[in-house]
């Protein structure tokens, strides 16, 4: 069933559009499986592998997903462990904004960072909220980002399109795109309306994943690694000579160590 695109989305994406929004709603459901996957072999109490796995996820299942679309480029933040994918004019930034179902148009990016700031000088100017005559300590020059890093290569005339979505360990929720300023408090101000995305039912695979568990040594297996296992030394003792205990000759504890025949320098010939 084909979906609608709106306006915006095909003026920054071009005709890419229909691959990139099919392409970030893939994703999301591979971030999902591939996250409630790694909670489930950790066997833990709490859910801080979903958690750790679902971050890295967001970031890389979008690169898997949208990495062999014609103009796709990936980018890298400076600091930021993962790359972020521009496509055509959009630059794309996916996000958790909730645990539950939530109104998305109340949602808040979860931190404002210096990637965020960074991020957002490619997003609409957030609206004046200051007074005409309220500048007392204000530094202008403090408010001024200049995006690092792959970012810095990224053409200013690129917008930040935002992807915000709601899952927790137990399902993927829902998920949006669309562009925003970043208002007080860390609000988002929406210049486009939320749209939202559509998530498939099946997961895609785009290389190998671990299926089980390495075999385990078993206990007698452990035994012989220990260092106090195995078999004891057999040691050869002997006696000194009368003629070295009278010359007090110290007695000889080990082997005088051969010279050795190689080097460094015996590579290059």
């Amino acid at each position: 069933m084909s979906v609608s695109l709106s306006s915006w989305a095909t003026e920054v994406f071009g005709k890419q559009a229909p691959a990139v929004r099919a392409g970030v709603g893939q994703a999301l459901r591979n971030m999902q499986a591939n996250a409630q996957a790694a909670q489930e072999q950790a066997e833990s109490r709490t859910n801080h592998t979903y958690g750790s796995a679902r971050w890295q996820g967001q970031f890389e299942r979008v690169w898997e997903e949208l990495k062999d679309l014609p103009g796709a480029t990936p980018v890298k933040p400076f600091g930021f462990p993962f790359e972020l994918m521009v496509v055509g004019n959009g630059l794309l930034y996916p996000f958790l904004y909730s645990k539950t179902t939530s109104d998305v148009r109340t949602a808040r990016i979860p931190r404002e960072s210096r990637l965020v700031k960074e991020l957002f000088t490619f997003a609409p100017d957030p609206a004046e909220v200051q007074g005409a005559f309220d500048f007392e300590g204000f530094d202008e020059s403090a408010q001024v980002v200049e995006p690092r890093g792959g970012l810095a290569s990224v053409p200013r005339g690129t917008r930040l399109v935002l992807v915000p979505f709601a899952c927790n360990a137990s399902e993927l929720l829902e998920a949006y795109w669309g562009i925003a300023a970043l208002g007080a408090e860390r609000r988002l101000v929406w210049e486009t309306v939320p749209e939202a995305l559509t998530l498939p039912d099946t997961v895609t695979s785009h290389g190998q994943h671990l299926r089980s568990f390495p075999k385990q040594a078993t206990s007698s297996e452990r035994e012989l690694t220990n260092f106090d296992g195995g078999a004891e030394p057999t040691l050869t003792l002997s006696s000194r000579a009368n003629v070295d205990q009278q010359r007090d000759v110290p007695p000889l504890t080990e082997a005088e160590p051969a010279d050795d025949q190689t080097s460094e320098d015996d590579a290059n010939h």
